[in-house]
């Protein structure tokens, strides 16, 4: 463990080209109401303070969640060194794609996976160009309910939503447990759609021989590329 004193990472600057798509949205929308009859100081106010201010927060949010997890992994990784991801080519595509991404959500667990990934690429976890494309696109299109089945049917014996059903003690269809576990949140047609979706992506194993069960073997409901895409979404700070 490293014990020294670590050096305060720099802030991400407020404004700087990284916003400049704000402004230059901020500026069209500008001259389109000069256009408008009627349309004055007050629209470009409205503008700024009801469209362009929370953008920003969002921003700023966004990338201080980022700057936290890499103090985080400075804090408890042997060997971690910040000052090296500048130089991190796939990092700051990762960083890149994920910013465009969580810019659009306000969904919690949607900015924790992208946060992830991007921690992940931090320390090493790499995957080709086009499964880490294909894993934010799917981060991008999925709800919360995709990331959290495919969470839960990584490990099924050990999530508590198994687990609140019985699920470690008898064999169950993968479709029903997860209806009974997430009965609360979707109905079945909800969640055989989300199945369809994740097995669609080549995510899953064939729905109609999986089975939860308290055979951790039998449980295995993810194909390889699935696992993978769990990892990238996965904390390494656990």
């Amino acid at each position: 463990m490293n014990n020294e004193k670590a050096e305060p990472i720099p802030p991400f600057p407020v404004d700087d080209d990284r916003s400049i798509g704000f402004h230059i949205a901020v500026g069209t929308l500008d001259a389109a109401a000069s256009l408008v009859p009627g349309a004055s100081y007050g629209v470009q106010q409205l503008v700024r303070q009801f469209i362009g201010e929370p953008l920003e927060r969002r921003r700023e949010g966004w990338f201080t969640s980022l700057g936290i997890g890499v103090r985080e992994l400075q804090d408890r990784l042997d060997g971690f060194d910040p000052a090296t991801l500048g130089q991190n080519e796939e990092f700051i595509d990762t960083v890149a794609e994920t910013t465009r991404v969580a810019m659009a959500t306000h969904r919690a667990e949607k900015l924790e996976a992208l946060r992830n990934a991007v921690l992940n690429t931090a320390i090493g976890l790499t995957v080709e160009e086009a499964q880490r494309g294909t894993f934010i696109a799917l981060l991008e299109r999925f709800s919360t309910l995709h990331l959290r089945l495919m969470q839960v049917l990584s490990n099924p014996l050990e999530m508590p939503e198994i687990l609140a059903i019985g699920g470690s003690k008898a064999m169950m269809p993968v479709t029903d447990a997860l209806v009974a576990a997430f009965r609360e949140r979707a109905d079945r047609a909800v969640v055989g759609t989300v199945l369809t979706d994740l097995q669609s992506a080549h995510l899953l194993r064939d729905l109609n021989t999986a089975a939860i069960s308290p055979d951790p073997l039998t449980s295995r409901c993810l194909t390889p590329l699935g696992e993978s895409f769990v990892r990238f979404i996965s904390s390494p700070l656990v």
